[in-house]
C-alpha cells in the first residue's frame, strides 16, 4: 500500500510540477508591468499608422488595460488613462474632441465586457495556480523524503519533460498558424464572438497580434527555461547513488 501511495504521489507531483511551470510563465507576463510596457512600446499601433496617439500614450493605456484586466479591475483608472491620452492628442491637434467616443479612441461596452471576462478567468487562475504550486512543493518534498533522491529526480524530469513536449508542439503550431492557436486558446475560456473586434479599434491598436506573439514568446521562454532546469536537476539527482 505504501509503495502504491508513493507512486501516486510521485505521478501527481510530476503533473503538479508541469502546471506550476506553465503558471510561472503566465506569472511572468501577467504580474509585472515590464512585459506589457516593453511589448506595447514595440508593437502598439504598429498596424495603425493613422492612430492619433503617441507611443508613450499607447503604452500608458496598454498598462492601464493590463491593470484593469489582471489586477484591480478599476474602471475609473482605465477611463482616466484613456481620457488623458485623448486630451493630450486633442491639445496637440492630433485629434478632435468630436471623435473621442469612437471605437478607435475609446473602449466601448463590448471591449470592456471582454476585459471583464478575462479578469474573471484571471481571478480563478491566480489562486488556483498558487494552490497547485504549494501542493507541488509538498508532493516533491514527500517524494524526496519518503522515496528518495533518485525518485525526486525522475519526478522532476517527468514534469519538465512533459511541459517541454507540450510547448514544443504549441510552439510549432504558433510558428505555422499563430492566429489559429490564438483562436483555439480563446475558445477554451470565452464565448465565440465576444473576443473579436474591428482591426482599427483601440483595443486591437493597443494589443495587436505582434504584441500577443511577444507575450507568447516570453511565456514560452520562461516556462521552457524553468522546465529545462527541472530536467537538468532531475537528471543530476537521478544519476547519483541512492541515499
Amino acid at each position: 500500500m505504501t509503495r502504491l501511495l508513493n507512486g501516486i504521489v510521485a505521478f501527481g507531483s510530476a503533473l503538479l510540477l508541469a502546471v506550476t511551470l506553465i503558471g510561472a510563465g503566465f506569472a511572468a507576463v501577467a504580474i509585472p508591468d515590464a512585459a506589457t510596457a516593453t511589448l506595447s512600446r514595440a508593437f502598439s499601433g504598429c498596424d495603425q499608422p493613422n492612430t492619433p496617439f503617441t507611443a508613450d500614450e499607447l503604452t500608458s493605456m496598454a498598462i492601464a488595460g493590463k491593470y484593469y484586466t489582471f489586477d484591480d479591475n478599476d474602471r475609473e483608472k482605465l477611463d482616466a488613462a484613456i481620457a488623458e491620452a485623448n486630451v493630450a492628442a486633442e491639445t496637440d491637434g492630433r485629434a478632435t474632441a468630436s471623435a473621442r467616443e469612437s471605437a478607435a479612441r475609446s473602449l466601448p461596452a463590448d471591449a470592456i465586457s471582454h476585459l471583464d471576462d478575462v479578469y474573471r478567468v484571471a481571478c480563478v487562475a491566480k489562486p488556483a495556480l498558487v494552490i497547485v504550486a504549494v501542493l507541488c512543493i509538498a508532493g516533491l518534498a514527500h517524494v524526496a523524503v519518503r522515496i528518495g533522491r533518485r525518485a525526486l529526480g525522475r519526478t522532476l524530469m517527468a514534469g519538465g519533460g512533459l511541459v517541454l513536449a507540450a510547448f514544443c508542439a504549441l510552439g510549432a503550431w504558433a510558428a505555422i498558424d499563430f492566429d489559429g492557436l490564438f483562436a483555439a486558446f480563446h475558445s477554451l475560456f470565452f464565448q465565440a464572438g465576444t473576443w473579436t473586434f474591428p482591426y482599427d479599434s483601440l483595443l486591437i491598436t493597443l494589443y495587436p497580434t505582434a504584441f500577443w506573439m511577444g507575450m507568447g514568446g516570453i511565456w514560452l521562454a520562461v516556462t521552457c527555461g524553468l522546465s529545462i532546469l527541472a530536467v537538468l536537476i532531475g537528471f543530476t539527482l537521478g544519476h547519483k547513488q541512492h541515499d
